[in-house]
């Protein structure tokens, strides 16, 4: 068997290559974290602040769609039950016109 050499290792130059390999990692692990809060925690809070906001709206509208429709109702009511009679009117301009008008 061959005998191997083995390198010695020197904790200088690991050392000066250890931390901003350790600082790119941080920076990666952060930047991995707040995206993942975004996506997950942050568009979750504003997506159901919104769908409250929009169900509070909506049953308001709701409310004063039955109004709007009790209203229309009572109106068709109203407007079925009082049919005006045309025949029992009198002409009001009848009596004004007595004479034909004259021609040239």
């Amino acid at each position: 068997m061959k005998n191997k050499k083995i390198k010695k290792i020197n904790f200088f130059i690991l050392i000066r290559y250890l931390y901003p390999i350790t600082i790119i990692i941080i920076i990666i692990a952060l930047f991995i974290l707040i995206r993942f809060l975004y996506n997950n925690v942050y568009q979750t809070i504003i997506e159901a602040e919104l769908i409250t906001d929009l169900r509070k709206e909506i049953s308001d509208q709701n409310l004063e769609k039955d109004k709007f429709d009790k209203v229309i109702d009572e109106i068709e009511q109203k407007t079925n039950s009082e049919k005006i009679n045309t025949a029992d009117i009198k002409d009001p301009f009848q009596n004004l016109i007595t004479t034909p008008p004259p021609t040239i």
